[in-house]
This record gives structure tokens, sequence and C-alpha cells, in this order.
């Protein structure tokens, strides 16, 4: 991998709300959807600005920049995250979390497959639901690099060995095959041929925003396509903000195809 300085460097950083378990819906209708959200941010900017900005949210609400969130333990207010049940702790921790949302530089992208249809839709190809919603957002944010002309990388969460060593393997193919995206537009902006994922425990502001912002992001764009009326909530406050003025977009404005892809 050729150095590039961080004033140069753009990261897509994502994570998932959902399972990839192409099946589960059989069972359980909750699993029926997958999705990831990335957000793009470049490197001394993630760095200086976006890591600051979260270690000092965290200072405020929890007395340490050394806690790393997680949208399931803040929701549920367990361990570390107690704290939150207080209705001001709480209160403070989202106005803080809002001024992050609006401060994070352009753009983003969210991609959302419905498994179920998917697996009705092609009874032959069945293509990895995770492997096919990365492979949807990897095609944004490459053209993005492209158009551009910026380079940049990609890192998640790591999870387990087996999933990340298959999630590695689809980077891999996307980098030397490409797809609708040439694979020589695609090796000129990825500035590597290896998907970054990091544990929990490495404390990336990014990371931790991405994890944040999956769910309320997916369920935003569930709604709108099933037209469900969207609840009065926090997680609709920070969905509109993406909407209104993160989500990339084309020259005329529009967001679908750009910045988000409904699947299949």
């Amino acid at each position: 991998m050729a150095f590039v300085h961080p004033s140069s460097r753009y990261r897509l950083y994502f994570d998932e709300t959902g399972t990839g378990d192409l099946k589960a819906h059989r069972k359980d209708q909750n699993q029926r959807y997958l999705s990831l959200t990335g957000v793009v941010i470049r490197q001394d900017n993630h760095d200086a600005v976006a890591t600051k900005h979260l270690d000092d949210l965290k200072l405020n609400v929890f007395g340490t920049k050394d806690i790393v969130l997680h949208r399931r333990e803040i929701i549920d207010a367990k361990g570390k995250f107690e704290v939150l049940k207080q209705q001001g702790v709480r209160a403070k921790f989202d106005t803080g979390f809002l001024d992050i949302v609006h401060g994070l530089p352009k753009p983003a992208f969210t991609v959302s497959i419905d498994k179920q249809e998917h697996f009705e839709k092609y009874k032959v190809w069945q293509f990895s639901p995770y492997h096919y919603v990365l492979t949807c957002l990897l095609e944004r944010y490459a053209l993005f690099l492209h158009y551009a002309g910026f380079t940049g990388d990609v890192m998640g969460e790591a999870r387990n060995p087996k999933d990340d060593a298959q999630l590695r393997r689809a980077f891999r193919y996307f980098y030397d095959n490409g797809t609708t995206v040439r694979p020589d537009v695609i090796q000129r902006c990825l500035i590597s041929r290896e998907l970054k994922l990091v544990p929990k425990t490495d404390n990336v502001a990014a990371v931790q925003i991405a994890d944040l912002l999956a769910h309320p992001a997916h369920r935003a764009y569930k709604f709108e396509r099933l037209k469900i009326a969207q609840p009065q909530d926090y997680g609709t406050t920070v969905a509109k903000i993406l909407l209104d003025k993160t989500y990339h977009r084309s020259w005329i404005g529009r967001i679908e195809g750009y910045g988000r892809k409904w699947l299949p």
C-alpha cells in the first residue's frame, strides 16, 4: 500500500444493523433486513476533529474518553452506560451526539436489503446478503472518490474470525474484479486491497459514530419504502440530519441510488 498523507486520504467507516443470515427471517421477521451505513471522513479531519468531538462528549457525560460507545448498550443503559438512566444525563448525551452528526462532513451512504425479497427473487443466485450490501456500498464510495479525484480506504468493526475472513475475501474480489464499476477505477481510488477491520477496543471514533447511525438510518429508509409514518423520536431526528445534509447526491440533488440504495 502506497503512503498517502492523512490530509489527502479519505476513509469510509461503516457498520451494520441486522444479520447477514439469508434465511433468518423464516424464524424471526425482525431479522428480515440488513443494512450498512458508512460515513466518509478525511483522515486528518477524523484524527484531529471527529475524535476530539467524540472524546469531549464522552468526558462530559461519562467522565472518561476511554469508554467505547455501542448503540445497544446505550439504549439499555446498562453497565458503564447506567448513568444514562438519569434523564438529564441522557439529554446531554443525545444533544451532544446530534451536534456531532450535524458536523459530519459529506458524504454518507446507507445500503439496505430485504432478505426475504432477495431470497424469493433469486432462487439460484443467492449472493451472501452481507457481501451484496457491502459491494453496493463500496461501489458508491469508489465512484465518489473517482469523480472527486480523491483516494482512500475502508474500515469497519471486526466481528469474528470466520465472518471477518469472508468480508476480507469479498473486499479483495471487489478490488481485483470490479462490478459495473471498472477494476481500474477502483484500484486507482482505493489505496489498499485490504479491508481494515478493527476491534471495539481500538476505540476508533468514526467506527462508533457509524454504529450509532446504522439503525436509525435504516429504520427511516425502511419506513419510507414501506410508507410507514416516521415516529417523532430521537432516531428520526438523527436520520433526518443525514437525509437533509449528509447523504451523497447526484448533481441534481438525487439521493436514491447515490447516497442510499435499496436491494434487491
